[in-house]
């Protein structure tokens, strides 16, 4: 028997999932959680065979940050990532972490229930590329790595000396690529900009540090 603990703040999703297990008399849903923080310390309490984790779950912890963290305990959980987010950073952010495989809710070809059952198998599956998503007239791929990199620091909030010194790059190189991205995307400004990134879900701000306190 196959023990799963399920890791989503949504109820339906939950449910979907849970679902899809009952499907197979192989799987045993231990527990749902709601939060990404308590995944860990339930994995010190119990014995956990598979993890479906989302990624975000309004906590100061993501769920690649806390897959990460249940690796380095637990290298033999085998952890699905599964999320409806289009963040550019997730899928190579989730390989870094040691996440056995990765599933989008909405668009992936294959059922949840074929991803698990071949990441139990010893398979690691992920997605061949990210969704190509639109945004205003440029699609995502259309934006190069470091014009990524400043619409992050847009979506964050931060002003053109910040994204600088983030970056390691001059002030006027980040009006450069800022100015590239606007053009691109045909918004005026960058708030526009931000707000049309966050709403599809193409990039995730920050989460504050102080968010659970």
């Amino acid at each position: 028997m196959t023990e799963v603990l399920i890791v989503d703040d949504q109820r339906m999703a939950q449910e979907h999932m849970e679902h899809a297990l009952e499907a197979k008399e192989a799987y045993h849903v231990l527990a749902k959680l709601l939060n990404v923080n308590a995944a860990l310390t339930y994995c010190l309490k119990h014995h956990v065979d598979l993890i479906l984790m989302d990624v975000y779950t309004h906590s100061q912890k993501d769920g690649i940050d806390a897959s990460y963290e249940i690796k380095q305990k637990f290298p033999k959980i085998k952890i699905i990532v599964v999320t409806s987010m289009m963040e550019v950073s997730y899928i190579e952010r989730a390989k870094q972490a040691g996440v056995d495989s990765f599933w989008y809710k909405d668009i992936s070809e294959q059922s949840l229930l074929e991803i698990i059952e071949r990441t139990m198998a010893g398979e690691h599956i992920y997605p061949d590329k990210r969704p190509d998503v639109k945004i205003g007239q440029a699609n995502l791929s259309e934006l190069t790595k470091m014009e990524l990199n400043v619409l992050r620091l847009i979506c964050d909030g931060l002003e053109y000396d910040e994204m600088a010194e983030k970056l390691g790059i001059s002030k006027g190189t980040v009006k450069f690529h800022v100015s590239n991205i606007l053009s691109k995307t045909g918004y005026k400004n960058k708030t526009r900009l931000a707000v049309a990134a966050t709403n599809q879900t193409v990039i995730v701000p920050s989460i504050p540090e102080d968010a659970d306190k």
